[in-house]
C-alpha cells in the first residue's frame, strides 16, 4: 500500500522539494508496527494530497499534515486548538517528569506526560530539532502496537514538540509507563523514560453504540463511543479490507462526524487497523459540549483524480460574493472583518454536502502569489466557516480549488445520541 500511495503523489505537481522526504517521515512516524495494522497519517495525507490546489498552491489541509512535521516549522497552539488536551494538562494526574537523558551526546527532556483513556500525550524538548525514530510504548512492561504523531510547539532557542499516542485498547486507570526511542538522527542511543501514570479525572462514560449503516454497498457498524471532557472517542468497523476503502479505483473513504445540526466536530487525530476481513476506524474529536445530543456521521468516498479546477479571484469590494464549484454548490464570502492587520473572511458553501474543515481549501494570497493565511477555515457551524489573513499587503486574492462531485448516500448517514 505504501508504495501505491508514494506513486500517487509523486504525480502531483506540489512546489515543495521537501515534500516527499516529509510525507515518508509522516508514514514513518504513523505506521503501526504489525504489518496488519495501518495507520491515518496515511490516509490523511492521501486525502489531503487528492485535495491539494493545482500549480503552486498548498491547500490548508495539506497545510496541516505538514504542521505535524518540524521541518515545516508550523506551531501548535494547545490552547487554541485542542481544549481538550487542555484540561488534561490541568488535571492533578498529569505527571511533571523533567527528566533528561543523554545518549551519545544527544539529550531529550520528558516534560509532562498526560492519560485521557484515549490518548497519551508526551511534551518534551531538545537543544535543536532532529529526527526521532518512531518510540516504542511499554504499559506494565508489556508493549503497545500504537501509533504517534509529533506536533511542534516552539522551534526557537530550541526544540519543544508535542508526542501524542492513540491508544486504542482498554488501559487500567493506573500503570507503569516506558517510553523509549532508539535513534534521533543518524546517532544510535537509548533514550528511555519511565514513571507510574494515572488517567485524569475526565468523566468517562460510554455512549449507546451498535448503530449500523452500509457506504458504496459496504457495511459498517458503530462498535463503541466514550466521551469525556477531554475527548470522544468512536469506532467504527467497516465489513471490508482497507484496499477496498482506501484505493485508486473505490477512492479515499472519509467521514464528517456532527453535531444534530450538521455543524463539524474538530476531529483531533484517525486511525485504522484491520486484518484480511474487516478493517476498523479510530476516531477522537473533541470533547462534547452541553448542547449536543446527538452525533452524527456521513460517510462518503473521494476520488483519486487530480483533474481540479484552479479558481482564482479577487476579493470582491461588495459581498456577498459567490464563487461556483459547479455540482458541490457555490462558496458563498459574506463577511469580512478587520483588526489591525487581521482581517477574519467569513463564508459558507451553498449545499446540502456536509462539509468539513478538510474539504474547505480556500486560500487567500497577495497579488505576488504569498500566501496571506494566519488561521486556517475552521468550522462554525454547519456548512459555516471562518478563515483569517494578514490585511497590510495589498489587494487579497481568493484561490479555491473546485472540490470534486461525492455524495453520501441515505444508508451511509448513523446517528449515535448522547443524551
Amino acid at each position: 500500500m505504501e508504495s501505491n500511495i508514494k506513486e500517487a503523489i509523486n504525480n502531483i505537481d506540489v512546489p515543495l522539494e521537501k515534500l516527499d522526504q516529509a510525507i515518508e517521515k509522516g508514514m514513518r512516524s504513523e505506521m503501526k508496527k504489525s504489518k496488519k495494522g495501518w495507520r491515518t497519517a496515511i490516509v490523511s495525507i492521501v486525502a489531503s494530497v487528492v485535495l491539494i490546489l493545482g500549480s503552486g498552491f498548498i491547500s490548508p489541509q495539506m497545510a496541516n499534515v505538514l504542521a505535524d512535521m518540524p521541518l515545516f516549522g508550523f506551531m501548535y497552539n494547545i490552547v487554541e486548538q485542542d481544549e481538550g488536551l487542555q484540561m488534561a494538562l490541568s488535571d492533578d494526574n498529569k505527571v511533571k517528569l523533567n527528566k533528561t537523558v543523554t545518549s551519545n551526546g544527544i539529550a531529550i527532556t520528558v516534560e509532562e506526560i498526560v492519560y485521557d483513556g484515549a490518548r497519551l500525550n508526551v511534551i518534551f524538548s531538545m537543544p535543536k530539532y532532529m529526527d526521532i525514530a518512531p518510540g516504542f510504548l511499554y504499559v506494565n512492561g508489556r508493549e503497545l502496537n500504537t501509533g504517534e504523531s509529533l506536533r511542534v510547539l516552539e522551534d526557537q532557542d530550541g526544540f519543544r514538540g508535542l508526542w501524542e499516542f492513540p491508544i486504542d485498547e482498554e488501559l487500567p486507570d493506573e500503570f507503569d509507563l516506558t517510553l523509549k526511542f532508539l535513534q534521533v538522527g543518524s546517532t544510535k542511543g537509548e533514550w528511555v523514560f519511565s514513571t507510574p501514570i494515572k488517567k485524569v479525572k475526565n468523566d468517562s462514560h460510554k455512549l449507546v453504540s451498535g448503530q449500523s449503516g452500509k457506504v458504496n454497498g459496504i457495511s459498517f457498524g458503530v462498535e463503541s463511543v466514550e466521551a469525556s471532557t477531554t475527548s470522544t472517542k468512536i469506532k467504527v468497523k467497516f465489513d471490508a479490507t482497507s484496499d477496498k476503502l482506501f484505493s485508486e479505483e473505490a477512492g479515499v473513504l472519509n467521514a464528517t462526524i456532527m453535531d444534530q445540526n450538521g455543524a463539524p466536530l474538530k476531529v483531533l487525530h484517525q486511525s485504522g487497523s484491520g486484518d484480511d476481513k474487516s478493517t476498523t476506524y479510530t476516531y477522537l474529536t473533541e470533547p462534547l459540549n452541553k448542547n449536543i445530543t446527538d452525533i452524527k456521521i456521513a460517510y462518503y468516498f473521494s476520488s483519486f483524480d487530480m483533474e481540479r479546477k484552479d479558481l482564482i479571484v479577487p476579493l470582491a469590494d461588495t459581498l456577498p460574493q459567490r464563487i461556483s464549484q459547479g455540482e458541490m454548490g457555490d462558496l458563498v464570502i459574506t463577511e469580512v472583518t478587520n483588526k489591525g492587520q487581521k482581517a477574519t473572511l467569513s463564508f459558507y458553501v451553498d449545499s446540502d454536502f456536509p462539509y468539513n474543515n478538510n474539504l474547505i481549501s480556500l486560500d487567500v494570497k497577495s497579488e505576488s502569489g504569498e500566501s496571506l493565511i494566519i488561521e486556517y477555515a475552521h468550522a462554525i457551524g454547519p456548512n459555516k466557516f471562518l478563515v483569517s489573513y494578514q490585511t497590510n499587503v495589498g489587494k487579497p486574492i481568493i484561490h479555491i480549488l473546485e472540490t470534486p462531485y461525492m455524495e453520501v448516500e441515505t444508508s451511509a448517514n448513523v446517528t449515535i445520541p448522547v443524551k
